[in-house]
């Protein structure tokens, strides 16, 4: 049970510009065709890159200001300066990524240039080795220890653990003998009734909330926060709890941590029942039975916000 978002207050982070250079190149000499949301072709200036970090707002979006330890959801590409080598996209895998931003999960350069700016908006950023993966680089990714590395980011979509739901509280159309209630920006307060049994199988999903999004897809990879609760009422795992961060990169997004299965995917899951479901809603879901470490048998249900919904990443061979 991994923690998809971080609750942490708000702030701010700053980030240098570097003004305009000559030949059409932009900030720190470098020029970016494409608009938001397409794959974008990035060329640079020759020479060697700016020493210090570069940030620029090549199209800024209309939505809210990135906020630290919001889970952010963005496309981006990834290149080298060196040698021009695009060492990671989202673009081709055709589906956006999402990451703790501003908690160290991910670069510093990223941390630094991305908090703070709109959600639609499409940022360059121009990030060297102190900012990026330091001395060690990334061999698998060709990155060497020196390497500046230049970023274009697409900021899909944001949301923290004080987010709320755009969604109307609903009576259940499913029996449950499960109270769940509480505010929709914050976490669910549940209530289950002595001597309430796990279903010999896992039910249909409850909806508590209907929200006002699009429904949901099969296929789709969803966003979103959760609390986990066994049969007896005791909490299992929460993403409201704090989690330290783990330091993860964006040039190694094919397993990301901050979101939950594939909904209708290969094998049967347990969010299969969320397809039509709208998001923006608050579900409980009842769980698969599995093993403890200690090989005991534990069966639990989570109350899951969807706060957003993406097709799956394709399979790129990266």
């Amino acid at each position: 049970m991994r923690k998809l978002l971080s609750f942490v207050v708000v702030a701010a982070l700053g980030a240098s510009l570097v003004a305009c250079g000559d030949n059409g190149f932009g900030a720190g000499g470098i020029k970016v065709t494409s608009d938001f949301g397409q794959k974008p072709t990035i060329t640079h200036r020759e020479g060697d890159p700016e020493k210090q970090l570069v940030t620029e707002v090549l199209k800024e979006g209309d939505g809210p200001e990135v906020k630290k330890g919001e889970l952010l959801t963005a496309n981006y590409l990834g290149q080298i300066w060196r040698d021009g080598k695009v060492f990671d996209n989202s673009y081709d895998r055709g589906a956006p990524s999402s990451f703790p931003i501003g908690v160290g999960s991910v670069i510093g350069g990223w941390d630094k240039g991305l908090v703070g700016k709109k959600i639609g908006s499409r940022v360059l950023l121009s990030v060297p080795s102190d900012d990026g993966y330091k001395s060690e680089g990334s061999e698998k990714a060709g990155i060497k220890g020196d390497d500046t590395l230049i970023f274009v980011v697409d900021l899909v979509g944001a949301a923290g653990n004080d987010t709320p739901l755009n969604a109307d509280p609903v009576t259940p159309s499913t029996t449950t003998k499960i109270q769940v209630s509480g505010p929709l920006n914050a976490a669910p307060k549940v209530t289950v009734p002595a001597g309430t049994k796990p279903p010999a199988k896992p039910g249909k999903p409850v909806v508590f909330a209907q929200g006002k999004g699009k429904p949901i897809e099969k296929g789709d990879q969803l966003v979103g926060r959760f609390v986990i609760y066994d049969y007896t009422g005791k909490k299992q795992a929460s993403t409201w709890d704090a989690q330290p961060a783990t330091a993860q990169s964006p040039a190694q997004p094919a397993a990301p941590t901050d979101q939950l299965p594939t909904v209708g995917g290969a094998q049967a899951g347990p969010l299969d029942g969320f397809v039509g479901i709208p998001v923006g809603s608050r579900v409980l879901v009842e769980l698969p039975a599995s093993k403890d470490q200690a090989g005991k048998a534990v069966n639990a249900f989570a109350v899951i916000d969807v706060l957003n919904a993406f097709p799956a990443p394709k399979q790129t061979g990266q």
